[in-house]
């Protein structure tokens, strides 16, 4: 999959900035073009309580929040001006539920890219929820970190392998970027009595893969410490990869969108950008 179409989940507030950032870095790299897209509820009243707004209020109401939006527009043009002013970009706005309308839109994208949901997963409080659009959208996510900071790309990428399905999904989608990186760090991460000889399949391996793919990988493997995600974290933060590639790993009975213990608690305490799919 080339990567030509980027979409940015953009609400104007600085994790958003920090994605777009990473947005316009990838764009530069792999002549991408890049769309901002704002997804927003209006402003609902019941019929009883709308009965008592004056005609005058409501205009004013929405005059308002058209404003708002345009200022949301205006802060993704300047971001861009700022980072990439020669990087292909559009703008989409568009009301109704954030989590299914940005999942439908990225349909039409390579990769959909927002900034960390550090709100949505321990609060609550956020209207849109990672699980929703990994499990929804059908394309790659990339969640860039609240704490990101814009720096050249050293083309080096972490991939988190278990052989699951999910991180098989993740790979596949990531190769287009992987194929550009100078260096690959396949980290597993392993328990006490775990016995790598068993989960053998064959001679044609994930590194016999990646070989074919002109990948030379380096193969890691790591004893957990705490727990399988904070030992993922712990080595991205020594190596300071340009991106954590995983599989977004969902529990729960049919249709429950509920994350996994790995995927969760990296999404809390990122440093990295990260690449999921599920």
């Amino acid at each position: 999959m080339a990567i030509k179409d980027l979409l940015v989940a953009y609400q104007g507030e600085e994790s958003s900035q920090k994605a777009l950032k990473f947005a316009l870095q990838m764009a530069k790299k792999y002549n991408a073009a890049v769309t901002g897209a704002h997804v927003y509820v209006a402003q609902q009243y019941s019929s009883q309580v709308r009965n008592w707004i004056p005609g005058e209020v409501l205009e004013a109401l929405r005059k308002a929040e058209e404003a708002t939006v345009k200022t949301i527009e205006k802060s993704f043009r300047d971001v861009v001006k700022e980072t990439n002013p020669k990087a292909a970009h559009d703008w989409i706005s568009v009301e109704g539920p954030p989590s299914l309308l940005l999942a439908r839109l990225s349909r039409c994208f390579d990769i959909l890219l927002t900034g960390q949901f550090e709100g949505a997963i321990r609060h609550g409080g956020r209207l849109v929820q990672p699980e929703e659009l990994a499990l929804r959208s059908g394309k790659p996510m990339i969640i860039v970190p609240q704490e990101y900071k814009v720096r050249p790309f050293k083309e080096e990428a972490v991939v988190a392998w278990d052989g699951s399905r999910s991180a098989a999904r993740a790979l596949t989608d990531a190769m287009q970027i992987l194929e550009t990186k100078k260096r690959l760090h396949v980290v597993t991460v392993t328990k006490d009595g775990d016995d790598e000889d068993t989960k053998r399949l064959g001679d044609h391996d994930i590194f016999e893969h990646l070989k074919r793919h002109g990948i030379a990988a380096q193969p890691v493997r790591l004893e957990v410490k705490g727990s399988t995600g904070r030992t993922i974290l712990d080595y991205c933060e020594k190596t300071d990869p340009d991106i954590l590639v995983m599989g977004a790993f969902g529990r729960g009975n049919l249709g429950a969108l509920l994350f996994g213990g790995v995927s969760r608690y990296i999404l809390e305490h990122q440093t990295v950008p990260v690449l999921m799919s599920h």
